[in-house]
């Protein structure tokens, strides 16, 4: 996702995403790190009415969403589950009475390489999912910090990523 902001060790060093989505930040080896990717632009970005109708059926038991990507992307108001407020909040995004989702920001990111316990209920660990990567005594071989970025209110894929418009 172009524009996040990535900092380490909260500021220390501090970037912004390519149009790729790709940061670069030039780091000592053996030293302790703390990657945290952050974006709060753009809510209705990606979501729809389409995006309701595909929570409605989840919470309904009709449909599940498939991921727990889209699971977290469903949690808009960050209660830690999929409800009917969850889609209050959207609609009032759709329709503008709001201008950002409540308790939340636009976009929640997952280190790339966790592993969901649960992948029906991403909340089941209790230590949460990760949103930042930490390093500790950081080796040559860790030097990728990958996140998987997660629209806010967007479960079916469409918002874009970058300046460009595309989706992800």
């Amino acid at each position: 996702v172009e524009g996040v902001t990535v900092e380490v060790n909260g500021g220390l060093l501090s970037q912004i995403t390519a149009i790729d989505g790709l940061y670069n930040f030039a780091v000592i080896a053996g030293s302790d790190y703390t990657v945290t990717p952050a974006l709060d632009e753009n809510p209705s970005n990606g979501v729809t009415t389409y995006d309701m109708v595909l929570i409605t059926r989840h919470i309904l038991n009709v449909e599940q969403l498939d991921s727990p990507y889209k699971i977290i992307a469903a949690d808009a108001n960050n209660s830690g589950t999929v409800s009917t407020l969850d889609l209050v909040s959207i609609r009032k995004v759709i329709l503008v009475i709001e201008d950002n989702f409540p308790n939340n920001t636009s976009w929640r990111f997952v280190d790339e390489d966790y592993l969901f316990p649960n992948p029906i209920n991403p909340w089941a660990d209790p230590n949460g999912f990760p949103e930042v990567i930490n390093y500790n005594n950081l080796q040559n071989d860790d030097l990728e910090a990958d996140f998987v970025a997660i629209k806010v209110g967007d479960v079916n894929g469409s918002a874009a990523t970058n300046l460009l418009g595309s989706a992800d």
